[in-house]
């Protein structure tokens, strides 16, 4: 990737900005305006700029409660390829695109959902809930 820009690495504050949930707060960073999360933004411009340290990320993680049982699961890595497992049930390893690893129309059990990515000696993991009565 070349000609990129980030507007921010943290989230900020502006006593004028009244945009999204937390107002006086520029949300633009790839870092939360408390330091204590880096976004998936973070995690993307890692899978394209840094090749020193493997990783494996498996993203949306902060939406752990969804409604659809049918979902993409996204992964951002620096690695040539990942592997994705839902509930100990192997998806398949493949190969990604500018550090994006996308597993489309994966079918999650109404319930509690183990999601885990590993490529070689490093991973990820995270869980997410599917409860299809949550009101939009």
């Amino acid at each position: 990737m070349w000609g990129t820009f980030i507007n921010a690495m943290f989230d900020y504050g502006s006593v004028n900005y009244i945009r999204g949930d937390s107002p006086g707060v520029v949300n633009l960073g790839m870092v939360t305006y408390d330091r204590r999360f880096k976004k998936d933004a973070f995690y993307f411009y890692k899978a394209n700029w840094d090749d020193l340290e493997a990783f494996v990320y498996i993203s949306d993680k902060r939406w752990n409660e969804r409604v659809d049982e049918l979902q993409n699961i996204r992964v951002y890595s620096n690695q040539q390829t990942v592997e994705l497992f839902v509930n100990g049930k192997s998806y398949g390893t493949i190969r990604g695109k500018n550090g994006v690893f996308i597993w489309p129309n994966v079918r999650l059990q109404r319930g509690l959902n183990t999601i885990e990515a590993y490529s070689g000696r490093v991973s990820d993991m995270t869980e997410i809930s599917v409860n299809p009565y949550i009101i939009r």
